[in-house]
């Protein structure tokens, strides 16, 4: 289980200069946006989360799915607090893309576990 593994302040990865931009991050910006350092050590050092490179590529994709920015609050959108057309536009283009139902569907697990996590204090027992 790595999924917020990155709200651990010391492992949030720094923007390499070969990497540069990325997402939005220039070389040598930390990334702390916890979902998206993830990302971005999935994406070029998958070796350092053993669990997830010894997955099969169909199943990293996945986890790449949820790792993404898709400017979709699903807990904004389950309480009704935006305009529903404002938080669906990018949602609606992934699903246009080509997103996979096993992507949707994993994307929501994550949601959930992102819930469990809100407030995590990982180093505090």
């Amino acid at each position: 289980a790595f999924h917020d593994i990155m709200k651990v302040e010391d492992l949030l990865p720094a923007v390499q200069p070969e990497h540069s931009p990325y997402h939005g991050y220039n070389s040598g910006d930390v990334i702390r946006d916890h979902d998206m350092a993830l990302r971005y050590i999935l994406e070029h050092y998958p070796n350092l989360v053993p669990s997830y490179s010894v997955l099969a590529p169909a199943e990293q994709r996945v986890i790449m799915f949820t790792q993404g920015k898709m400017n979709f609050n699903h807990g904004w959108f389950v309480q009704a607090e935006g305009p529903p057309g404002a938080m669906l536009a990018s949602f609606r283009r992934i699903l246009k893309d080509g997103a996979e139902p096993a992507d949707v569907s994993f994307y929501f697990l994550h949601w959930f576990t992102d819930l469990a996590g809100a407030e995590a204090t990982p180093l505090g027992g």
